[in-house]
């Protein structure tokens, strides 16, 4: 039985993927990623007194065109199922909503990780002529991925409220500004407001990993945020079937 749900979810993200390769956004995003990438690493990497502090701000870039993509790829998981009239044919189909859900995800993660391994050779860069730590690396890594992620599944849960994509992506980047906003305004509040307010800042959670930093505490948060949207999407999936 396990297997054939997770047969059921590749299945579907298999279709995803192909979807999103065979569409220009795709090979857009991942050009604009490594242009992105290229440039400011570069500049980084000639104005920045240390190699430890071009990468942090390589991973600091690297977050928010994550982020990005995150907000781009995810707008038209759900949605355009909705637009195109092919939920519906879903719903008939012996795939539940969790498993329509984890799929869609699913080829989104993958998504941002080829993304991630496209624009590594910039920080790798800084590694080999900059005597730079690889751990700092991978730890960077880790947090983008982990950032992108939490996009994409709060980008699924809009995805799952509406058919229209633009909508969707306004939504969620307004949700995910939200967040981030959290983090920069709690210096100005008093306590102990100000440290609830930073356990949910997604950049809060992302600083130690571009200093090369992995914590658990930072792993956890990110994942939470992932398993909290992906279960409000199947809730809202499961709505509309009931409907």
């Amino acid at each position: 039985m396990k297997r054939s749900v997770l047969t059921v979810v590749w299945q579907i993200c298999r279709r995803e993927l192909s979807s999103y390769y065979q569409s220009a956004l795709a090979w857009f995003i991942l050009s604009i990623s490594f242009s992105l990438a290229f440039l400011w690493g570069y500049a980084y990497i000639r104005h920045e007194s240390t190699s430890f502090v071009a990468l942090q701000r390589i991973f600091y870039m690297l977050s928010g065109t994550t982020m990005i993509t995150g907000v781009l790829i995810s707008m038209r998981l759900i949605a355009e199922e909705k637009m195109q009239g092919t939920i519906e044919l879903l719903f008939t189909s012996p795939i539940n909503e969790a498993q329509l859900v984890l799929g869609k995800f699913s080829a989104a993660v993958i998504f941002l990780l080829v993304q991630a391994v496209v624009t590594l050779p910039i920080p790798l860069l800084v590694v080999i002529f900059g005597g730079s730590n690889l751990g700092h690396v991978v730890a960077g890594m880790v947090g983008v991925l982990l950032i992108g992620a939490a996009t994409a599944a709060m980008g699924t849960f809009y995805s799952a409220l509406t058919k229209i994509q633009l909508l969707a992506a306004l939504m969620t980047a307004a949700n995910l500004i939200f967040f981030l906003l959290l983090g920069f305004f709690s210096p100005y509040i008093d306590q102990p407001l100000k440290s609830v307010l930073r356990e949910f800042s997604f950049y809060v959670h992302f600083m130690d990993f571009e200093k090369g930093v992995i914590s658990l505490k930072h792993i956890v948060f990110y994942l939470s945020v992932v398993v909290f949207y992906l279960y409000a999407a199947s809730l809202a999936l499961a709505a509309r079937r009931w409907r």
